[in-house]
Protein backbone atom coordinates (compact mmCIF):
# COMPACT_ATOMS: atom_id res chain seq x y z
CA UNK A 1 0.00 0.00 0.00
CA UNK A 2 0.99 3.61 -0.63
CA UNK A 3 -0.18 6.76 1.12
CA UNK A 4 -0.29 10.36 0.02
CA UNK A 5 -0.83 13.33 2.31
CA UNK A 6 -4.02 15.30 1.63
CA UNK A 7 -5.23 18.10 3.90
CA UNK A 8 -4.69 16.70 7.43
CA UNK A 9 -4.94 12.98 6.60
CA UNK A 10 -3.49 10.33 4.30
CA UNK A 11 -5.12 8.70 1.28
CA UNK A 12 -4.31 4.99 1.08
CA UNK A 13 -4.02 3.41 -2.35
CA UNK A 14 -2.43 0.46 -4.13
CA UNK A 15 -0.66 0.47 -7.48
CA UNK A 16 0.39 -2.22 -9.94
CA UNK A 17 2.27 -2.04 -13.21
CA UNK A 18 4.54 0.51 -14.86
CA UNK A 19 3.62 4.20 -14.36
CA UNK A 20 4.67 4.91 -17.96
CA UNK A 21 1.88 2.63 -19.25
CA UNK A 22 -1.73 3.82 -19.76
CA UNK A 23 -3.36 4.42 -16.38
CA UNK A 24 -6.55 2.91 -14.93
CA UNK A 25 -7.96 4.43 -11.73
CA UNK A 26 -10.20 2.00 -9.79
CA UNK A 27 -12.84 2.98 -7.22
CA UNK A 28 -14.54 0.35 -5.07
CA UNK A 29 -18.21 0.03 -3.98
CA UNK A 30 -19.50 1.33 -0.66
CA UNK A 31 -18.08 -0.62 2.31
CA UNK A 32 -15.50 -2.44 0.20
CA UNK A 33 -11.92 -1.34 -0.49
CA UNK A 34 -9.25 -1.46 -3.22
CA UNK A 35 -9.05 -5.27 -2.99
CA UNK A 36 -12.29 -5.54 -4.97
CA UNK A 37 -9.96 -5.06 -7.96
CA UNK A 38 -7.39 -7.74 -7.08
CA UNK A 39 -8.25 -9.76 -10.20
CA UNK A 40 -7.88 -6.72 -12.45
CA UNK A 41 -4.54 -5.82 -10.87
CA UNK A 42 -3.19 -9.31 -11.59
CA UNK A 43 -4.60 -9.56 -15.12
CA UNK A 44 -3.96 -6.06 -16.45
CA UNK A 45 -0.76 -4.87 -14.79
CA UNK A 46 1.50 -6.08 -17.64
CA UNK A 47 -0.03 -3.50 -19.96
CA UNK A 48 -1.49 -0.85 -17.65
CA UNK A 49 -0.63 1.12 -14.54
CA UNK A 50 -3.46 0.55 -12.06
CA UNK A 51 -4.32 2.73 -9.07
CA UNK A 52 -6.86 1.50 -6.54
CA UNK A 53 -7.94 4.01 -3.87
CA UNK A 54 -9.48 3.36 -0.49
CA UNK A 55 -12.16 6.05 -0.26
CA UNK A 56 -12.82 8.00 2.94
CA UNK A 57 -13.74 5.72 5.86
CA UNK A 58 -12.93 2.59 3.84
CA UNK A 59 -9.96 0.25 3.96
CA UNK A 60 -6.88 2.10 5.18
CA UNK A 61 -8.11 5.65 4.48
CA UNK A 62 -9.29 6.44 8.00
CA UNK A 63 -8.87 10.15 8.86
CA UNK A 64 -8.65 11.07 12.51
CA UNK A 65 -10.68 14.18 11.92
CA UNK A 66 -11.86 15.90 8.73
CA UNK A 67 -14.92 17.65 7.34
CA UNK A 68 -14.25 16.14 3.90
CA UNK A 69 -16.93 13.87 2.46
CA UNK A 70 -17.21 11.36 -0.38
CA UNK A 71 -17.15 13.98 -3.15
CA UNK A 72 -13.60 14.89 -2.10
CA UNK A 73 -12.51 11.59 -3.69
CA UNK A 74 -12.49 13.49 -6.99
CA UNK A 75 -9.63 15.62 -5.71
CA UNK A 76 -7.92 12.58 -4.17
CA UNK A 77 -7.73 11.09 -7.67
CA UNK A 78 -6.39 14.33 -9.12
CA UNK A 79 -3.79 14.55 -6.34
CA UNK A 80 -2.52 11.02 -7.00
CA UNK A 81 -2.42 11.54 -10.79
CA UNK A 82 -0.38 14.69 -10.27
CA UNK A 83 1.98 12.76 -7.98
CA UNK A 84 2.74 10.32 -10.82
CA UNK A 85 2.63 13.05 -13.50
CA UNK A 86 -0.20 11.26 -15.30
CA UNK A 87 -2.03 13.50 -17.76
CA UNK A 88 -4.98 11.22 -18.68
CA UNK A 89 -6.52 8.03 -17.33
CA UNK A 90 -9.19 5.40 -17.79
CA UNK A 91 -11.67 5.27 -14.90
CA UNK A 92 -13.23 2.09 -13.50
CA UNK A 93 -15.82 2.32 -10.72
CA UNK A 94 -18.11 -0.20 -9.05
CA UNK A 95 -21.45 0.89 -7.51
CA UNK A 96 -20.61 3.99 -5.42
CA UNK A 97 -17.27 4.07 -7.23
CA UNK A 98 -19.17 4.23 -10.54
CA UNK A 99 -20.84 7.46 -9.39
CA UNK A 100 -17.56 9.01 -8.27
CA UNK A 101 -15.67 8.23 -11.49
CA UNK A 102 -18.46 9.84 -13.53
CA UNK A 103 -18.22 12.92 -11.32
CA UNK A 104 -14.44 13.03 -11.82
CA UNK A 105 -14.93 12.82 -15.59
CA UNK A 106 -17.48 15.63 -15.43
CA UNK A 107 -15.11 17.90 -13.48
CA UNK A 108 -11.95 16.89 -15.34
CA UNK A 109 -12.88 15.84 -18.90
CA UNK A 110 -9.37 16.75 -20.08
CA UNK A 111 -7.95 14.02 -17.80
CA UNK A 112 -10.46 11.34 -18.82
CA UNK A 113 -9.83 8.71 -21.50
CA UNK A 114 -12.87 6.55 -20.71
CA UNK A 115 -15.31 5.58 -17.95
CA UNK A 116 -16.39 2.06 -17.00
CA UNK A 117 -19.34 1.90 -14.60
CA UNK A 118 -20.08 -1.48 -12.97
CA UNK A 119 -23.37 -1.83 -11.09
CA UNK A 120 -23.92 1.94 -11.12
CA UNK A 121 -26.24 4.49 -12.66
CA UNK A 122 -25.99 7.82 -14.43
CA UNK A 123 -25.20 10.91 -12.34
CA UNK A 124 -26.61 13.11 -15.10
CA UNK A 125 -30.04 11.83 -16.15
CA UNK A 126 -32.99 9.50 -15.51
CA UNK A 127 -31.79 8.58 -12.02
CA UNK A 128 -34.54 9.81 -9.70
CA UNK A 129 -36.06 6.36 -9.12
CA UNK A 130 -32.69 4.81 -8.24
CA UNK A 131 -31.69 7.76 -6.05
CA UNK A 132 -34.94 7.38 -4.13
CA UNK A 133 -34.34 3.65 -3.67
CA UNK A 134 -30.78 4.36 -2.56
CA UNK A 135 -31.97 6.89 0.04
CA UNK A 136 -34.24 4.24 1.55
CA UNK A 137 -31.36 1.79 1.55
CA UNK A 138 -29.08 4.26 3.34
CA UNK A 139 -31.75 4.72 6.04
CA UNK A 140 -31.77 0.94 6.61
CA UNK A 141 -27.96 1.03 6.77
CA UNK A 142 -28.12 3.56 9.61
CA UNK A 143 -30.38 1.31 11.67
CA UNK A 144 -28.18 -1.73 11.13
CA UNK A 145 -25.00 0.25 11.83
CA UNK A 146 -26.38 1.52 15.12
CA UNK A 147 -27.51 -1.81 16.51
CA UNK A 148 -25.56 -4.63 14.85
CA UNK A 149 -22.26 -3.86 13.12
CA UNK A 150 -21.47 -7.50 12.28
CA UNK A 151 -24.97 -7.97 10.93
CA UNK A 152 -24.51 -4.85 8.83
CA UNK A 153 -21.31 -6.21 7.30
CA UNK A 154 -23.03 -9.50 6.46
CA UNK A 155 -25.97 -7.62 4.94
CA UNK A 156 -23.69 -5.49 2.74
CA UNK A 157 -21.69 -8.52 1.57
CA UNK A 158 -24.89 -10.36 0.66
CA UNK A 159 -26.38 -7.38 -1.21
CA UNK A 160 -23.13 -6.80 -3.12
CA UNK A 161 -22.52 -10.33 -4.40
CA UNK A 162 -24.14 -13.39 -5.95
CA UNK A 163 -21.46 -16.08 -5.66
CA UNK A 164 -20.47 -17.52 -2.25
CA UNK A 165 -16.75 -16.95 -2.78
CA UNK A 166 -17.40 -13.30 -3.66
CA UNK A 167 -19.57 -12.95 -0.54
CA UNK A 168 -16.68 -14.20 1.62
CA UNK A 169 -14.29 -11.72 0.03
CA UNK A 170 -16.65 -8.76 0.43
CA UNK A 171 -17.34 -9.67 4.05
CA UNK A 172 -13.58 -9.60 4.65
CA UNK A 173 -13.17 -6.25 2.88
CA UNK A 174 -15.92 -4.67 5.01
CA UNK A 175 -14.14 -5.30 8.32
CA UNK A 176 -12.57 -1.81 8.33
CA UNK A 177 -16.01 -0.19 8.23
CA UNK A 178 -17.10 1.77 11.28
CA UNK A 179 -20.10 3.95 12.06
CA UNK A 180 -17.96 6.89 11.03
CA UNK A 181 -17.74 5.52 7.48
CA UNK A 182 -21.37 6.38 6.80
CA UNK A 183 -20.74 9.99 7.82
CA UNK A 184 -18.35 10.48 4.89
CA UNK A 185 -21.03 9.29 2.46
CA UNK A 186 -23.14 12.38 3.16
CA UNK A 187 -21.28 14.02 0.26
CA UNK A 188 -22.83 11.67 -2.29
CA UNK A 189 -25.47 14.22 -3.29
CA UNK A 190 -22.75 16.54 -4.57
CA UNK A 191 -21.79 13.98 -7.21
CA UNK A 192 -24.97 14.49 -9.24
CA UNK A 193 -25.07 17.03 -12.09
CA UNK A 194 -28.14 17.11 -14.32
CA UNK A 195 -27.32 17.27 -18.04
CA UNK A 196 -29.25 16.76 -21.25
CA UNK A 197 -26.28 16.39 -23.61
CA UNK A 198 -24.40 13.09 -23.96
CA UNK A 199 -21.10 12.73 -22.13
CA UNK A 200 -17.92 13.45 -24.07
CA UNK A 201 -16.04 10.27 -23.14
CA UNK A 202 -16.39 6.60 -24.20
CA UNK A 203 -18.58 4.87 -21.61
CA UNK A 204 -18.91 1.16 -20.82
CA UNK A 205 -21.85 0.25 -18.58
CA UNK A 206 -21.68 -3.21 -16.95
CA UNK A 207 -24.15 -5.20 -14.87
CA UNK A 208 -24.26 -8.74 -13.59
CA UNK A 209 -27.34 -10.62 -14.76
CA UNK A 210 -28.46 -10.92 -11.12
CA UNK A 211 -28.45 -7.16 -10.56
CA UNK A 212 -31.75 -5.68 -9.34
CA UNK A 213 -34.28 -5.25 -12.21
CA UNK A 214 -34.56 -1.49 -11.60
CA UNK A 215 -30.84 -1.04 -12.27
CA UNK A 216 -30.91 -3.22 -15.39
CA UNK A 217 -33.80 -1.22 -16.81
CA UNK A 218 -32.01 2.03 -16.03
CA UNK A 219 -28.85 0.76 -17.75
CA UNK A 220 -30.69 0.17 -21.01
CA UNK A 221 -32.13 3.69 -20.96
CA UNK A 222 -28.79 5.17 -19.92
CA UNK A 223 -26.87 3.66 -22.82
CA UNK A 224 -29.63 4.58 -25.29
CA UNK A 225 -29.18 8.24 -24.30
CA UNK A 226 -25.39 8.24 -24.68
CA UNK A 227 -23.86 8.30 -28.14
CA UNK A 228 -20.51 6.87 -26.98
CA UNK A 229 -21.81 4.12 -24.67
CA UNK A 230 -22.05 0.35 -24.75
CA UNK A 231 -23.83 -2.03 -22.37
CA UNK A 232 -22.73 -5.50 -21.26
CA UNK A 233 -24.67 -7.92 -19.03
CA UNK A 234 -22.36 -10.55 -17.53
CA UNK A 235 -23.85 -13.96 -16.82
CA UNK A 236 -23.39 -15.58 -13.43
CA UNK A 237 -22.64 -12.31 -11.66
CA UNK A 238 -24.38 -9.97 -9.27
CA UNK A 239 -23.61 -6.39 -8.28
CA UNK A 240 -19.79 -6.63 -8.39
CA UNK A 241 -19.36 -8.37 -11.74
CA UNK A 242 -15.65 -7.56 -12.02
CA UNK A 243 -15.00 -9.58 -8.85
CA UNK A 244 -17.48 -12.41 -9.38
CA UNK A 245 -16.64 -13.39 -12.98
CA UNK A 246 -13.22 -11.75 -13.40
CA UNK A 247 -12.03 -13.67 -16.46
CA UNK A 248 -15.09 -12.67 -18.47
CA UNK A 249 -15.03 -9.10 -17.18
CA UNK A 250 -11.30 -8.66 -17.86
CA UNK A 251 -11.66 -9.95 -21.42
CA UNK A 252 -14.44 -7.47 -22.18
CA UNK A 253 -12.60 -4.68 -20.35
CA UNK A 254 -9.44 -5.20 -22.41
CA UNK A 255 -11.49 -5.09 -25.59
CA UNK A 256 -13.12 -1.82 -24.52
CA UNK A 257 -9.77 -0.24 -23.58
CA UNK A 258 -8.21 -1.26 -26.88
CA UNK A 259 -11.21 0.14 -28.75
CA UNK A 260 -10.78 3.48 -26.97
CA UNK A 261 -7.03 3.56 -27.47
CA UNK A 262 -7.47 2.90 -31.19
CA UNK A 263 -9.59 6.04 -31.38
CA UNK A 264 -13.02 4.42 -31.04
CA UNK A 265 -15.88 6.20 -29.34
Amino acid sequence: MNTLKYNNYEIAYQTAGDPTHPCIVCLHPAFGDHRVFEDQFVSLSDDYFLIGLDMLGHGQTQPGSTSDQMDETIEHIRHILDHYQISRCHLLGVSLGALVVQSFADRYPQLTLSVTAVGGYSIHRDNKELQKAQSKEIFSWILKLLFNMNGFREYIAKKSTYRPEAYARMLNYSQAITRKSLMYMQGMGKLFVEKDLPVSYPLWVVYGEHEIPMALAHGSRWVADESKARLTIIEGAGHCANMEVPDVFNKHFREFLRFVEMGGE
